[in-house]
């Protein structure tokens, strides 16, 4: 599939505005013998239409980690959101409120379907985490909000990434607004300067649009080195799971094993696309440059970064707070996953959480009114519509520079250029250990022989429940 390109996050309501059209008398002046009087028409304004009347409704958001705190207002910004909500609360006569239904688990999908069939839902929209979601898709347990007429899907502020990839057979069943920076490649600035490279060189090629699969494969190699002359490697090029690694290239080569074409899944594993990103994370590990786990724990590759062995390391925006936590010391940037040879520009992964409706009467019977309120629910008061402080203040409290969050970050956040696997999200059950061979020795072609027949029914079984 063909994942839709992204604008920047934000959007107003309009409000109705009333026109007065004067018009001008275009009578032939009268004769002096004329006296008939000169009449001013009158004309009587329309009253302004009364506010939307919810009368009392409760919208409750569900999650898996909003605490008693999910409404603080602790800057400007969240004071001036939180005066939108509360006036928009008032004015059209309902409350919203987020609300925590235990802890992130697979169960929440079984929870949710017998909220459905019993009428009674776990919230007015729920929270699901994307891999989540696929048990239920072909179950009717979701809305079709697609026609209701209080919110456009197509406007910038939704996550069109999602839309598209919960568009199916006519409807919209699944929805977010906005995104989370998510995968990326995280760097050791002392590692740079070691290997005689500017501590800033993912960043100015990133830049000047040369952070590429080329250039990313050189640089792992001057990184990779034995720095006391013994036979063995000391410090290599690049660390990371091999599942994030691997589907990271993928998506910045703006592809995927399986694709999604008007809601019916595609068998994609034979596409040019796929082979290049394949073989080159496969250039990258059986050419030395890739830290191997030997006999560490599976998750070696944390340290490896942690503890100066690997110089970089592909992983998601959020292992900030790790390194953070256990290297203080390190110095650190964080940039784009390499831009590919068949992607016009770097591609940003998205791995966002779904919100749906429940498809039972208790919800149907005032979905537009629930929708009304979502969409005041992620608006963003007048005068911070440009202001991009409402998001960078947290994440600059947790990146040690700021190039991380003002170049990177803000690309991700704000260009839109995104990418959602649709196995991820479509297939129950979609296991990555295909990924976890291509790391342990067979070849990307080997892989995907190994795999296709499995990968073909899977599709065909989703196929099949659409029709």
């Amino acid at each position: 599939m063909k994942n839709a390109k992204k604008l920047v996050l934000a959007a107003a309501l309009v409000g109705s505005m009333l026109l007065a059209v004067a018009c001008k008398d275009n009578t032939p002046t009268p004769t002096a013998e004329a006296t008939t009087p000169t009449v001013t028409a009158t004309v009587t304004a329309e009253p302004t239409a009364p506010a939307r009347d919810l009368k009392g409704l409760e919208v409750t958001l569900i999650d898996w980690w909003s605490g008693d705190d999910w409404n603080a207002a602790n800057n400007a910004y969240q004071e001036a959101y939180w005066e939108m909500q509360n006036k928009a609360m008032k004015d059209y006569n309902y409350t919203f409120k987020r609300a925590a239904n235990g802890s992130w688990r697979t169960e929440w999908s079984e929870e949710f379907l017998v909220g459905v069939s019993e009428n009674n839902p776990m919230g007015s929209i729920v929270t699901f985490d994307n891999r989540w979601v696929a048990s239920l898709l072909t179950t009717g347990a979701f809305l079709d909000v697609s026609k209701l007429p209080s919110i456009d899907w197509s406007d910038k502020k939704f996550n069109q990434a999602v839309i598209d990839v919960m568009s199916y057979s006519g409807g919209i069943y699944g929805f977010a607004a906005g995104l989370e920076p998510r995968t990326g490649v995280f760097f050791n600035k002392a590692l740079f300067k070691q290997a005689n490279l500017s501590e800033d060189l993912p960043y100015d090629l990133q830049a000047s649009g040369d952070w590429t699969f080329a250039k990313f494969k050189e640089i792992c190699k001057t990184l990779t080195r034995d720095t006391n002359n013994d036979g063995v490697t000391d410090v290599y090029g690049v660390t990371g799971q091999n599942v994030v690694f691997f589907q990271g290239l993928l998506i910045a080569n703006d592809t995927f094993i399986i694709t999604i074409d008007g809601g019916k899944l595609v068998m994609n594993a034979n596409d040019k696309k796929v082979l290049e990103a394949l073989n080159f994370g496969n250039e990258i590990i059986t050419e030395g440059y890739y830290s191997p786990q030997g006999d560490g724990a599976w998750d070696y590759f944390k340290a490896d970064f942690y503890e100066g062995r690997a110089a970089m390391f592909v992983e998601e925006q959020y292992a900030c707070d790790n390194i953070n936590s256990q290297s203080p010391d390190m110095e650190y940037g964080f940039v784009n996953v390499p831009k590919g040879p068949s992607a016009k520009d770097y591609v940003a992964v998205c791995r966002e959480n779904i919100l749906v409706m429940a498809n039972c009467d208790k919800i149907s019977s005032v979905a537009d009114d629930i929708a009304f309120v979502y969409n005041i629910y992620t608006d963003v008061p007048d005068d911070y519509k440009d202001d991009d402080a409402r998001w960078k203040g947290n994440l600059e409290n947790r990146f040690k520079d700021k190039r991380s969050v003002t170049e990177t970050c803000n690309w991700m956040i704000n260009k839109w250029n995104m990418y959602m696997a649709a196995p991820d999200v479509y297939i129950s059950g979609f296991a990555p250990n295909w990924l976890y061979d291509l790391g342990g020795g067979k070849t990307p072609q080997e892989t995907i022989e190994a795999y296709s027949s499995e990968w073909q029914t899977q599709v065909d079984e989703f196929n099949a429940k659409l029709k």
